[in-house]
């Protein structure tokens, strides 16, 4: 998850400006200013902005190790790239320090380019976004890692362990631990009967570049992309935690997302069958989201996620309204409700 917000530039004293002077010295030995820092991750990945003499720009991805890594990111643009999807052009890269160049795609997120616009170019927009999803879904999925029970089970412990501990929540009980794991298991058994498929993983509103020359979408933050349920990357984008987009218009893009699949992905299945996989999915996904963004609070001083926990609670309680096989788990996670919900 990409937060966009620049912090400010203090590159002289930046505990990773010598390791990016020394790579800069090589790939871009001539700059008319030093780095600016673009934009931020979730993660501990930064993206800095250089100014060549000519007065063009680049993006340096800086992903420290050991924590982050450059390799999955090229190996995924890559596989991106041959199915045809829009993805940032690369140019000189050190794996060993954690650095590679990018072309400047500019500042502008979906989330921010939607304002400003008019309901129509908008809605646009986040068609062109959908429209891509069923080329992403066809890209190579050999070697990729499996999205299976272990990871998203792994996802929704997240839940578990960081939103469900909060103080201010009710504590779970042995009692509630147990009812926890039973529910969380048949959550991740039903998104494994899904068709597996290419998945970005976090395809999302601030996660889709609206670039400066021309206003084409570009996905990036694609490196953690597993092989897993088809409904997954639409679940981000249409249920993202950040914007709450119309019920009409969900709907309506969900229809193009399933008419524009190849025939061999809706064998057997229906649309309405996959909007019952697609909240399913939604589940899963928003109760990994509150345990992330409560984590990114408590654990590294990220605080202004918290203000996306209240939508993120809405859209889990409008995927839970979908499945009546789910009630009696939500009635049991009313009680873990956000304060903010009810507000």
């Amino acid at each position: 998850m990409t937060d966009t917000m620049p912090a400010p530039n203090a590159y002289a004293t930046d505990p990773r400006a010598p390791a990016l002077t020394a790579f800069l010295a090589q790939a871009a030995p001539s700059l008319a200013k030093p780095p600016e820092l673009a934009s931020s991750d979730a993660s501990a990945r930064r993206y800095w902005r250089i100014t060549l003499p000519d007065h063009r720009t680049q993006i340096v991805m800086d992903a420290p190790p050991p924590g982050e890594a450059i390799a999955p990111f090229l190996q995924v643009a890559e596989r991106l790239e041959a199915a045809g999807v829009p993805v940032p052009q690369r140019g000189a890269v050190d794996l060993h320090n954690g650095f590679l160049l990018l072309e400047d795609l500019g500042d502008c997120t979906l989330f921010q380019w939607r304002h400003g616009h008019a309901v129509r170019a908008v809605e646009e927009k986040l068609a062109e976004a959908v429209r891509w999803l069923p080329v992403i879904a066809g890209a190579d999925t050999r070697n990729l890692p499996a999205f299976d029970a272990g990871r998203l089970n792994q996802e929704m412990d997240l839940f578990a362990d960081w939103y469900a501990a909060q103080p201010a929540i009710r504590t779970m009980t042995a009692a509630d631990r147990a009812q926890w794991i039973a529910w969380r298991d048949r959550i991740s058994a039903r998104l494994i009967e899904q068709p597996q498929v290419f998945v970005h993983r976090d395809y999302h509103s601030r996660n889709l570049m609206v670039h400066e020359h021309g206003g084409r979408l570009v996905t990036i933050d694609f490196q953690d992309a597993v092989k897993g349920p088809l409904a997954y990357d639409l679940v981000s984008l249409l249920r993202d935690s950040y914007i709450d987009w119309p019920e009409p218009l969900v709907e309506s893009m969900q229809a193009a997302f399933w008419d524009a699949l190849p025939p061999p992905l809706r064998a057997g299945q229906t649309l309405s069958g996959f909007r019952q996989d697609f909240a399913w999915v939604a589940v899963q996904r928003h109760l990994k989201v509150l345990g992330i963004f409560t984590r990114l609070s408590q654990r590294d001083g990220k605080h202004g996620y918290l203000k996306d926990i209240p939508l993120t609670w809405r859209h889990l309680q409008k995927a839970l309204a979908q499945l009546p096989e789910l009630d009696a788990f939500a009635a049991w996670l009313a009680d873990f409700a956000p304060k903010a919900a009810d507000e």
